[in-house]
């Protein structure tokens, strides 16, 4: 009996002493970490939007700290291709990522084959940057209201134009949705980009199309467009006269972009949890803060948890969009 007790005592020693060396290492790493460069693979290519946001973030992180933060392109595959890259990294910290509409949300939304989960692979660490786009019209159209659309599309059933920055992109998605909301049929025009679509509207080619703040005040501001509506909860600071879809009568348009910084699954808490206050840190810099407002964009400084239903939310949203209006990534 006395040998039986001994022995079960002495397992429980040698378990609790196997318990404090894996939890010891995983404390020591946390609280060391970063000791060498962290790695930030970004979605597009050198000179794109998240790049340039990526690189703005990653010298702000780098000096909060104490490594550098080495910006890794891997454009291509609507963003899948860093996006697998990541997913296939050590869940350490070492290598983390910054971009995530595209590859996590959208193009897997929309049926587009990719070679990772994008709801099991990743952990959500914090957005970047986050905007709504705008409804927007050629301004020789007539076109001011939502109003004025409906009643010159039901006049002109299947003639006006909305050009949209390609298929099965949030631009596609938001033209079929205008049309099943507002009773009208619409022409649907894919470009090769946003900027090409919103160029041939403010030339007249095109009657209506949607796009972003920073992309629109271009020719907004000289009158070639003319802002119609936000699709978005709240009025946009950059055309405050323009209302929300909502308040034009047609509430379920709400469109969200963003950008944000995720880690491989597994990467311990308080390695998300430091990188996550590094990129508030960040963003609260006068500098990035002002600079985001004056293009148009929105920030919100979510805790890991929050961004993680954020993310969550947007992926059910898009397969359910996928399924409704039956567009698929071709």
């Amino acid at each position: 009996m006395f040998v039986s007790l001994r022995r079960r005592l002495v397992a429980l020693s040698v378990a609790a002493i196997g318990l404090a060396a894996l939890t010891v290492p995983l404390a020591a790493t946390a609280q060391d970490y970063p000791s060498r460069p962290i790695r930030l693979l970004v979605d597009g290519p050198a000179g794109g939007v998240n790049d340039i946001w990526a690189r703005r973030y990653g010298q702000r992180m780098s000096e909060t700290l104490g490594q550098p933060v080495v910006v890794d392109n891997r454009p291509g595959a609507s963003g899948s291709i860093a996006a697998e890259a990541l997913a296939r990294s050590a869940p350490d910290g070492y290598t983390i990522f910054f971009g995530g509409m595209n590859p996590l949300v959208a193009f897997p939304g929309a049926g587009g084959q990719v070679r990772y989960d994008p709801t099991k692979d990743f952990a959500p660490i914090g957005v970047g940057t986050m905007g709504y786009p705008m409804l927007v019209a050629y301004s020789g159209a007539g076109i001011k209201t939502v109003a004025d659309l409906i009643a010159q599309a039901k006049a002109k059933p299947d003639e006006l134009i909305c050009g949209t920055a390609g298929h099965a992109g949030l631009q596609h998605f938001a033209c079929v949705y205008l049309e099943k909301m507002l009773g009208i049929k619409l022409r649907t025009v894919p470009y090769k980009g946003s900027s090409a679509a919103l160029l041939d509207t403010a030339n007249g080619a095109v009657q209506i199309a949607i796009g972003y703040a920073s992309e629109l005040e271009p020719l907004t501001t000289p009158g070639k467009l003319v802002a119609i509506a936000a699709l978005s909860p709240n009025r946009m600071p950059k055309y405050p006269s323009a209302p929300t879809l909502a308040e034009a009568g047609y509430p379920g348009l709400d469109l969200v972009a963003f950008s944000g910084f995720f880690a491989p699954v597994g990467t311990p808490r308080p390695i998300i949890d430091k990188l996550n206050a590094a990129t508030i840190q960040a963003m609260q810099r006068p500098e990035l803060t002002e600079l985001l407002k004056s293009l148009g964009g929105l920030y919100e400084p979510l805790n890991p948890d929050d961004f993680a239903k954020l993310v969550a939310r947007e992926q059910a949203k898009w397969k359910k969009m996928s399924a409704e209006t039956g567009i698929k990534v071709e």
